[in-house]
């Protein structure tokens, strides 16, 4: 659903910056604070599997997940 012309307006004056430059802000927050959580939990699997505590198996387990779930919320913000 569009803004009208005059809700534009309204927001670009009480915000400062267009609704298109606020879409972009939120949807890059969001795949920043994803992509940092992917890392961290690839990094934790990978400390496990290094340790010991974690099997291989259970590591490409977690591994795929994270990539479909990052492929499911990059599918959903970014269409």
């Amino acid at each position: 659903m569009s803004m009208s012309d005059a809700q534009t307006a309204a927001f670009q004056g009480a915000a400062g910056y267009t609704p298109q430059l606020s879409s972009a802000l939120w949807i890059s927050l969001t795949l920043v604070i994803a992509l940092l959580w992917s890392s961290w939990a690839l990094w934790t699997g990978y400390r496990g599997w290094a340790a010991g505590h974690v099997s291989f198996g259970a590591l490409g387990g977690s591994a795929a997940r994270v990539s479909v779930a990052l492929l499911v919320l990059m599918f959903f913000t970014l269409s």
